[in-house]
């Protein structure tokens, strides 16, 4: 069976919640986020667009081209083979050392020896692997000779050809750009449905004598400003050591700054930036290696609202499912106030990813077609660190 899906639907679903054209919507990624198994009037315009009009002096193509965010997810692409294989080892226990068991140590001492031969542990490995991705493609045709009608010569009429592949360019980095937020916002799903997440806010709360925040007016407490980066530097820094605490899989691993992906909501970043009395945050923040501000998880809404942005809504077989005997179907996994993501760069990324492009004249009716193919998939590792920070009544 293959293990590539068609995805268009789920890309134009994104790149529409990205766009903000939609409320947050919950986006299915089991197809291509892999948690590892085992295995106006025809005579003024042109007639092939039908909006140019014949004969203008200048025209100006207001496209610019777009990057997106780097996350640190797109690494390590495959173009080759089916599957990733991930080996892990637990750590074996200690033993008694048979160098001080040698001799009783009376005088004359018994003397046992030990069998090189009789040690019959060793290290366990377990093994994941890897291969879901999903595909999708871009397709347009361009006209080679009703296009000169809209042009006085050939350089505005390239500069024209030049935006339109610009455009093409746009619409593959958001594309993939609202995928990746997809895969992101699995891992912090996963995270969350098994507990590897803190409520700032409850925390907070509990902690703190005669104040009671509610996510509303959180945003603006100072003091709670400064407590929430003080647990997000703790946590950050307990990672650097050896635990089975901050991965899904309960697996003895640690991650090192240069491994740590440190992602920061904007609304979070600029209330610690803006109200805070000193700018250690701020500085602080940016001196951390591979931190990154994230505008929205998933969508930022209408309106960027701090609700839309700090939210996420993931449907995906192997994280959450309702483990029907008959008929399973994966249940929604929602979060909301989420205002921090830590992860090990181990913890989301894209295996799987290849970019074809195709182009091809056709001398009847002098047009070409340009086609773009993609490939992506991605690998949540539960094995791998990551914790998530939010803020809840």
């Amino acid at each position: 069976m293959s293990n590539v899906t068609q995805i268009y639907s789920i890309v134009n679903g994104a790149v529409a919640d990205v766009l903000g054209s939609n409320n947050l919507t919950a986006r299915d990624t089991t197809s291509f986020v892999d948690l590892g198994r085992s295995l106006a009037e025809a005579q003024k315009l042109d007639s092939f667009f039908g909006a140019l009009a014949c004969r203008i002096a200048k025209t100006v193509e207001f496209v610019r081209l777009y990057e997106r965010n780097e996350r640190r997810v797109l690494a390590d692409l495959q173009e080759f083979g089916a599957y990733v294989q991930k080996v892990y080892a637990e750590i074996p226990d200690a033993v008694s050392n048979p160098v001080w068991s040698l001799s009783d140590g009376q005088n004359p001492p018994t003397i046992t020896q030990a069998d090189p031969y009789g040690i019959t542990t060793t290290v366990n490995i377990t093994t994941k692997i890897f291969g879901k991705r999903g595909t999708w493609a871009i397709e347009i045709v361009r006209p080679t000779k009703q296009i000169k009608e809209a042009f006085l010569n050939e350089t505005s009429m390239m500069a024209f050809i030049d935006a339109i592949y610009m455009t093409i360019e746009n619409s593959y980095n958001i594309e993939v750009e609202a995928v990746e937020n997809l895969a992101v916002s699995t891992a912090i799903a996963e995270a969350i449905e098994n507990g590897k997440s803190t409520n700032l806010l409850q925390v907070y709360n509990q902690e703190s004598t005669g104040v009671s925040l509610t996510v509303s007016t959180a945003l603006k407490n100072v003091d709670f400003l400064a407590f929430c980066n003080k647990k997000i530097s703790e946590i950050r820094s307990y990672m650097r050591k050896p635990s089975k605490t901050f991965n899904v899989a309960g697996y003895t691993t640690f991650t090192p700054d240069s491994k740590c992906v440190t992602e920061i909501l904007t609304d979070f970043a600029n209330a610690s930036k803006f109200y805070l009395r000193s700018n250690a945050f701020h500085e602080e923040l940016v001196s951390l290696d591979k931190y990154n501000e994230v505008p929205y998880w998933q969508t930022p809404g209408k309106t960027f609202a701090f609700a839309d942005c700090s939210s996420i809504k993931i449907d995906n077989f192997d994280v959450k499912n309702d483990a029907d005997p008959t008929d399973p179907k994966p249940v929604t996994v929602t979060g909301t106030g989420i205002i921090a993501f830590i992860r090990d760069e181990e913890n989301v990324k894209a295996y799987f990813g290849e970019r074809d492009t195709w182009e091809l004249p056709n001398p009847r009716n002098r047009s070409v077609s340009h086609g773009e193919q993609a490939d992506v998939g991605y690998a949540v590792d539960p094995h791998a660190n990551g914790w998530v920070f939010y803020i809840a009544d």
